[in-house]
């Protein structure tokens, strides 16, 4: 019976030992599994991070070529552009900004995704080295006159009426008249002081008030600038009022535009004219604020003239370290800045031309256009593509060069020294420059003049009979300027002679009425006059020409390939620009 029991409990132990064995073995089993479980979803769960990540920094990549690519077009196409602006694709963002100026300029955008930044910059080259020209040709409010044969073989872009004189006046590319600003509505233009921005600390936006008289469209502004450095273009916006300080709220759909820095001097302050994307309708006895939205930069930075008086009883001066921050802070500039805005518009007609793409204006008559036409009132006109009636009217475009600009050329031809007249004649060969004349300039019977600097004349400016004027090598890919308060005669196979592709001598006049004269073919000359007539004689052939106002005599032709042509111009033979670079950057 012993023995029995003895056996019976060392079966149980064995069992027991057995069952335990077996557990231990199940958990050792149960463990691994775990842990390749674990293993295999931690490498799940990062490789859905992973391709989260991957996702999102793709979003935001391509958040950023969508920011380029709307602002390649804008540029490209012409189109008033936001220097710092910002564009939501989709769920992402794209921080815009677009700097540089003259023959060249850099988009670049940082895409924003999740917090998953990814950045491109995009460099945009103009294909001439000339940088105050922006389209093929500009006219002023004077308007453009075509007699029997004339023609443009390009695009127009006037402020004023295009009209044909006689038969077949032809414009190959676009047509474009602008209906003008009517009357300046509200204005502050005295000032004791400045006040700059865009330098450092909270003086980064700067803005100033005005309440209009009537309730109209606002169709042009000006603002009293000086400049420290290169900065670049910025942008600038009209926007409601909150609580007598700026809001966020445009005062109407694309109510901005773009301050040209170029045409900004270093020297003293001048007018700067800005028009907007579109003109916003402003309501009388309503306040609104005009706002200069640029970056902190010691270098490179504004100065605003401003009447420490206050003295304006409608508005003031504010500014800001950020308009567009969650809750923007202002604060007071201590006066008034100068400024002036225009109301209302004066409609232009275009009439009795033959043009060879679109054209657009507030009444077309008596035209035959190959492309489409836009307009308010159209007669006696045929259009072989499509009319857009209730078209708005295109806007006053602002001529290329500044009053400061002129200046800042007078200042630096003065600096070099003054002559009581200058005369050049049969066949003499000199060189001249910087140089201020007081009195008349003039080339004759075959001399030869070249030019080492910028030239300002008081008086007259004749060149004819075989006379040559020609670029010192010195100037290189640079133009040259010579600056008149008088009248220019161009005539008699005169000869002008520059340093090759891309570069030019501009003849540039500030007389008002009759100001240039070109009876002669001229092809590497820029022709300007930024208050008068330039009338161009019969059978004359010319490269560029841009004034207040252009007169074409019969069979006078403009043949556009210097300027600085926009892209809104569908066809034409002026130039555009070029993409140089493309690429992602840190």
């Amino acid at each position: 019976m012993i023995c029995e029991l003895c056996k019976k409990i060392s079966q149980n132990k064995l069992n027991c030992q057995i069952g335990f064995a077996a557990i231990f073995s199940t958990l050792i089993v149960l463990t691994i599994v775990s842990v390749i479980v674990a293993g295999v979803a931690a490498i799940v769960l990062t490789g859905q991070k992973i391709a989260r990540n991957a996702v999102q920094s793709a979003q935001a990549f391509y958040s950023a070529e969508a920011g380029v690519e709307d602002n390649l077009y804008r540029i490209i196409k012409g189109k008033k552009y936001q220097a710092g602006n910002n564009l939501a694709v989709g769920s992402a963002t794209a921080a815009i900004n677009i700097s540089g100026a003259g023959n060249q300029k850099t988009i670049r955008v940082e895409g924003e995704q999740s917090d998953h930044f990814r950045n491109l910059e995009v460099k945009l080259d103009v294909s001439t080295a000339d940088i105050s020209f922006f389209y093929g040709v500009q006219v002023g409010e004077g308007g453009l006159t075509m007699n029997n044969n004339s023609t443009v073989s390009g695009s127009v872009y006037s402020n004023g009426p295009v009209q044909g004189g006689g038969n077949n006046s032809i414009i190959t590319g676009d047509a474009w008249v602008a209906s003008i600003p009517a009357a300046i509505n509200q204005e502050w233009t005295s000032s004791d002081s400045g006040f700059i921005f865009g330098r450092q600390l909270d003086q980064i936006d700067a803005a100033q008030s005005f309440i209009p008289s009537i309730s109209d469209k606002l169709t042009k502004i000006g603002l009293y600038l000086k400049k420290t450095g290169s900065p670049s273009d910025k942008t600038v916006r009209v926007l409601t009022d909150n609580g007598g300080k700026p809001s966020k709220t445009l005062a109407g759909s694309s109510a901005y535009g773009t301050l040209s820095a170029s045409q900004i001097s270093q020297n003293s302050y001048g007018w700067i004219n800005v028009t907007l994307n579109s003109s916003p309708l402003l309501q009388a006895g309503n306040r609104y604020w005009i706002v200069i939205d640029t970056a902190a930069d010691n270098n490179d930075y504004f100065s605003w003239a401003k009447d420490s008086t206050d003295g304006y009883t409608d508005g003031t001066g504010n500014y800001s370290p950020n308009w567009n921050a969650g809750a923007p802070l202002w604060y007071a500039v201590g006066g008034d800045l100068v400024f002036k805005t225009w109301l209302g518009s004066t409609p232009n007609a275009l009439s009795g031309i033959s043009v060879g793409a679109n054209a657009h204006a507030n009444t077309i008559t008596n035209c035959e256009i190959t492309g489409d036409a836009y307009f308010q009132t159209i007669s006696g006109s045929t259009v072989a593509g499509t009319q857009y009636p209730n078209s708005d009217d295109p806007p006053m475009e602002q001529m290329p060069i500044s009053e400061s600009n002129i200046s800042d050329w007078q200042a630096a031809a003065t600096a070099g020294g003054t002559l009581n007249g200058y005369t050049l004649t049969n066949f003499a060969v000199a060189t001249l420059g910087p140089k201020k004349i007081i009195g008349d300039l003039t080339l004759s019977n075959g001399a030869d003049l070249t030019l080492n600097g910028t030239l300002y004349v008081t008086g007259s400016i004749n060149i004819s009979n075989g006379a040559k004027l020609r670029l010192a090598a010195g100037y290189g890919e640079n133009s040259g300027v010579i600056v008149t308060d008088g009248f220019i005669s161009v005539s008699n196979n005169a000869v002008f002679y520059a340093n090759g592709a891309g570069t030019y001598i501009m003849l540039l006049s500030t007389k008002s009425g009759d100001a240039i004269n070109i009876s002669n073919n001229a092809n590497t000359v820029i022709f300007y006059a930024s208050a008068g007539n330039v009338s161009i004689a019969n059978n004359a052939n010319l490269k560029e020409v841009t004034a207040y106002k252009i007169t074409l005599a019969n069979n006078a032709q403009i043949t556009y390939e210097s300027g600085l042509a926009s892209a809104k111009f569908s066809t034409g033979t002026g130039a555009g620009w070029s993409i140089s670079s493309w690429k992602e950057v840190p």
